[in-house]
């Protein structure tokens, strides 16, 4: 039987002259009451292990899918940030890349002037050295003009000598900043250490930034 509200609700007994019959009514309910005491049974049996199995599985199914989801939401954020900084970092070794760069060809630049004067320089003082010595290959020799005799005087003592200055002593400062850079290219990139450089520069070059000039050579030549 079914229970439902349009059963339980059911108003065509039959009857009899004094309303519904007693007996239909009384069946009618005791198939009611038959009904609510299956499904009490039914209530009280606990559901099969296959049936609460499913349901864990079910349950621990939905949770690895939501941990799932977790994860990759976690791993996709943090593959963002991990771009983003790559890209910075990218970005600012691309800057610094451009300013070398731009100093590198400044400081060829610099070089190719200071080289150029110093080849001018010397080409001045090769032709005046030449000019000199022509000059003095046409120049008649003189005749020596006769000494008068003269009285022999006491030879005076000997002064004493000054001392002599040695022969790898060191030359005179040059003020040519361009020919001191040159120089102090050529020692960095055949090896000699900055201390060596800096001593040499300090003993024939009178350069007005000494640090700055062998910051940027040095720089330049990778050391």
């Amino acid at each position: 039987m079914a229970l439902d509200r349009q059963t339980i609700m059911r108003d065509d007994f039959p009857s009899n002259r004094r309303g519904y019959d007693p007996a239909a009514v009384d069946a009618h309910l005791d198939r009611i009451a038959d009904e609510f005491d299956e499904l009490r049974r039914r209530a009280a049996v606990p559901a099969p292990l296959s049936a609460q199995a499913g349901d864990q599985v079910k349950a621990i199914v939905e949770a690895a899918e939501h941990g799932a989801q977790e994860i990759r939401d976690a791993a996709h954020a943090e593959a963002r940030e991990h771009v983003a900084r790559v890209t910075a970092a990218a970005d600012r070794l691309r800057e610094r890349i451009e300013q070398m760069e731009r100093d590198m060809t400044q400081l060829v630049i610099d070089l190719r002037e200071g080289a150029e004067r110093l080849r001018g320089d010397l080409d001045e003082l090769q032709a005046g050295t030449d000019e000199l010595s022509d000059v003095r290959d046409e120049e008649p020799p003189q005749a020596a003009a006769p000494e008068p005799e003269l009285e022999l005087a006491p030879e005076p003592e000997p002064e004493p000598e000054p001392p002599a200055v040695p022969a790898d002593g060191p030359a005179p400062k040059q003020g040519d900043s361009a020919a001191a850079r040159i120089v102090a290219l050529d020692m960095a990139l055949s090896g000699k250490p900055r201390e060596d450089t800096d001593h040499y520069l300090a003993e024939n070059y009178d350069v007005p930034d000494r640090a700055a000039l062998l910051d940027e050579v040095y720089a330049a030549a990778g050391g």
